[in-house]
């Protein structure tokens, strides 16, 4: 079962969590984010789409198992609904279809606890759903420790930001029980994934 957890309540207790609101005097986003030790970027190969969204979750469970966590907690940058575009486009409807098959409400803001009997689900629509630009705000997410701050970009890559030494070392010994491998240069698509729609909304 994910957990929910209030917007407040789950930054009070993952104060690591990257913010972002909209500034109207300079017409552009205030940003906060955490001061990193070290930032790293995961890839992970794969003949197809399909099949990249399927094994996300698993790796990610075998890098939570690393990190000596049993949940990874997700939150969005800006306080919008995660299923804020739901009525927009036909192919939003089997990710939003499966946050609210989780209880997740419409006017839901906060953060979202998910554990192992979860995890390759929720990744899977989750990843789908950034790569279809189906969501407007970025999401994040770290480990019960808050040894990491994560995110998937559009291509279906892990980006990684590392809190200190100790975290770093850690976070290279779980890397090395996943097939991740370490990405050195830009992230690439490795396929052609179709129904991408604009940000505009």
């Amino acid at each position: 079962m994910i957990q929910q957890i209030k917007r407040k309540k789950c930054l009070a207790a993952y104060p690591i969590f990257p913010l972002r609101t909209y500034n109207e005097s300079i017409e552009d986003y205030d940003y906060c984010y955490p001061e990193t030790f070290s930032n790293y970027t995961l890839i992970l190969k794969s003949k197809t789409y399909k099949k990249l969204l399927k094994d996300l979750g698993k790796e990610l469970l075998n890098l939570n198992a690393g990190l000596k966590s049993r949940n990874f907690i997700f939150l969005g940058d800006e306080k919008l609904a995660w299923r804020f575009r739901e009525e927009k486009y036909e192919n939003f409807k089997k990710g939003m279809g499966y946050f609210a098959s989780a209880g997740i409400k419409k006017t839901f803001t906060g953060g979202l606890v998910v554990g192992e009997e979860d995890i390759v689900q929720f990744v899977k629509h989750l990843a789908n759903l950034v790569a279809i630009n189906g969501l407007i705000q970025y999401v994040h997410f770290t480990d019960e420790s808050q040894n990491i701050i994560g995110s998937i970009c559009k291509y279906g890559d892990i980006h990684i930001g590392i809190m200190n030494k100790h975290s770093d070392i850690l976070f290279k010994n779980a890397v090395s029980n996943t097939k991740f491998e370490f990405l050195d240069g830009r992230c690439y698509s490795q396929f052609e994934i179709k129904g991408r729609r604009p940000t505009i909304f």
